[in-house]
């Protein structure tokens, strides 16, 4: 009988153990699955929706494992030759558009990397550029091709449509819903260069003045004018979001901007930052490259600081650009001293929440489809390829907090 009691108190003690541990295993998940709660605040501002996230992302750190996947080039073939690869764009079929700047062209490129088409050549005529900046492709896959104050229009086809006369200098372009223009330029004055979010008709029209920002300032030496520019130069930042509308930023402050289909803001997304004041080696830095990349005579370093017009702080970040799911990334301006070639970005979510930090190798034109797509010179050869990578855990993202 002692035994048999013995051996059943041990059972039960080994179940009421096991209850316990099972219990606090329950309590521990539930206690992190509180953990994962946006910090932030939600305010009204003269009838706007502004999101301040906390200085950390709601899940964290996350690493892309990326996997090559497709390589275009080949420097004994002209069709897959570039120079100066400035822009990549992928449309609903797959297929990649290739902006290449030094030669004049868009090339188009089927998903698998076979040449499909040159669209455009250099000269004025239709069609035709005489500099290129920048690609942008809409639902009907229509394509358009920004150059200094004109955008050029072809069908899915790669046929020329038509030319669209900007009044300003554009940086970066969206279409809108409307068949608008979303423009980030420049407005010039006596002054300097101020940046601008503008909106055009078809036609190139301007019908609204969104923002303006403060840009470059004009060096001025007896009868010499300079607008000088470098990393830490501030920057107007702007990309098309699915079909939510447009957002934009300007790269001195942690702000940015949501551009409705109605054209008019209605959500500001701010994140708490610190600020990097610009050492004294940070400038030396840049000017000293400025003044070696001058060829004939060098311009004096006291003049270069001088029309550099550093800011006491250096930028928050330099490019802006979204995915399919309509996640936001923000590649974030680091040190011109720093070595290492991780580039960080910030992730927020198509409604401003702040989700992810994450650093990547390499920095990307496109993100879509659970690919991401950049253009890659050989420091070495000067050698220009178009990389796809499969992101192998792009389905583990999360695209907001719910």
């Amino acid at each position: 009988m002692k035994s048999s009691a013995l051996g059943w108190n041990m059972k039960s003690r080994i179940l009421f153990l096991s209850v316990i541990l099972l219990s606090f295993s329950i309590v521990q998940i539930h206690g992190l699955s509180q953990d994962v709660k946006w910090k932030g605040t939600i305010e009204d501002e003269d009838g706007i929706k502004v999101i301040r996230n906390p200085k950390e992302p709601l899940y964290g750190e996350i690493t892309f494992e990326l996997e090559e996947d497709l390589s275009i080039g080949n420097e004994e073939d002209e069709s897959y030759m570039f120079y100066q690869a400035r822009d990549i764009k992928v449309n609903s079929q797959g297929d990649i558009f290739v902006l290449d700047a030094g030669n004049h062209r868009v090339q188009k490129f089927d998903k698998n990397g076979t040449y499909i088409q040159t669209i455009g050549k250099k000269g004025q005529g239709p069609g035709e550029f005489a500099d290129t900046y920048e690609m942008f492709i809409d639902n009907q896959n229509i394509l358009y091709v920004s150059g200094m104050r004109m955008i050029h229009i072809f069908n899915n086809k790669g046929e020329f449509i038509r030319n669209v006369a900007i009044p300003i200098t554009q940086i970066n372009f969206a279409v809108n819903t409307n068949g608008n223009f979303v423009l980030s330029g420049f407005i010039t004055s006596e002054k300097g260069q101020n940046y601008g979010v503008f909106i055009t008709e078809p036609d190139g029209k301007i019908i609204k003045n969104i923002s303006e920002f403060p840009g470059i300032n004009i060096f001025r030496r007896g009868k010499s004018m300079l607008f000088l520019s470098h990393k830490y130069s501030p920057m107007l930042c702007l990309s098309a979001v699915n079909n939510k509308g447009v957002i934009y930023g300007y790269s001195p402050e942690y702000k940015l901007y949501f551009l409705n289909q109605k054209e008019d803001i209605d959500l500001v997304v701010r994140k708490d930052e610190s600020y990097h004041a610009i050492s004294r080696g940070e400038k030396d830095e840049i000017i000293n490259k400025r003044h070696e990349s001058t060829s004939g005579r060098k311009m004096p370093k006291d003049i270069i600081e001088e029309a550099a017009n550093f800011s006491k702080y250096r930028p928050f970040y330099n490019k802006i650009l979204s995915d399919d799911k309509g996640r936001i990334y923000v590649k974030k301006a680091k040190s011109v001293l720093e070595e290492s070639k991780e580039i960080e970005f910030d992730i927020f979510s198509s409604d401003g929440y702040y989700l992810y930090k994450i650093s990547l190798p390499v920095s990307p034109s496109v993100i879509k489809n659970g690919y991401l797509y950049f253009v890659s010179a050989s420091e070495e050869t000067g050698v220009v390829r178009i990389k796809r990578f499969k992101i192998k855990n792009w389905n583990q993202l999360k695209t907001g907090i719910n």
